[in-house]
């Protein structure tokens, strides 16, 4: 599994197999097939191990806010590397997710939310950040996006295009604000799941 995630990570363009995983671990791919009996068995369990193995130390800040800020940046940046795994992240039927409740319990638990509201918030986050991950793994560069968009304007009725055009040059700054402006969304919204 370990091998596994090293490939994901070092490559993730490159479709993780069981033949390449036994190539990197000087095995047959028949040999893993006793562990695992097919390739969505081995991803998942390398996606629960990822999950499971990361650190999970307190987040630095000063306040609950900037605890839960540097919480949801640090989570993403670990998830982008391993892309093809993310899908299999979020269906994890494993405790994987375990260490991270705990992290994140421990810095809403000041806020002396509901248990409900408690569990919705950390529900909130964690989906945030795993739903923004996947949307990163798979968006185009902002400047690829940004021709194809001129292009598509370009092919549209004028009002569209004098409607559209103001935004364009705008959107690769957006798309780089993007994950902050979530993370302050979802910090409100527990804010106010507090202040209830």
């Amino acid at each position: 599994m370990r091998a596994a995630a090293e490939l994901a990570a070092r490559e993730p363009g490159v479709v993780l197999t069981i033949k390449r995983v036994a190539e990197a671990v000087d095995s047959a791919p028949m040999a893993l097939y006793r562990y695992f009996p097919d390739r969505d068995d081995l991803l998942q369990a390398v996606a629960d191990r990822i999950i499971a193995d990361a650190e999970h130390t307190d987040p630095p800040g000063d306040t609950w806010q900037d605890q839960l800020r540097a919480w949801m940046h640090t989570s993403r940046d670990r998830l982008l590397p391993y892309r093809q795994l993310l899908s299999y992240m979020a269906a994890t039927q494993q405790p994987a997710w375990v260490p991270a409740l705990v992290t994140l319990t421990g810095v809403l638990r000041p806020l002396r939310l509901s248990e409900e509201d408690l569990a919705l918030a950390v529900t909130l986050v964690c989906s945030t950040v795993l739903g923004h991950a996947v949307y990163e793994s798979h968006r185009r560069p902002a400047e690829q996006k940004l021709t194809a968009l001129r292009e598509a304007a370009a092919q549209r009725p004028r009002e569209e295009r004098e409607a559209v055009e103001p935004l364009l040059s705008h959107l690769p700054e957006a798309q780089r604000r993007l994950y902050d402006t979530v993370v302050d969304r979802t910090v409100a919204t527990v804010e106010a799941l507090a202040a209830r």
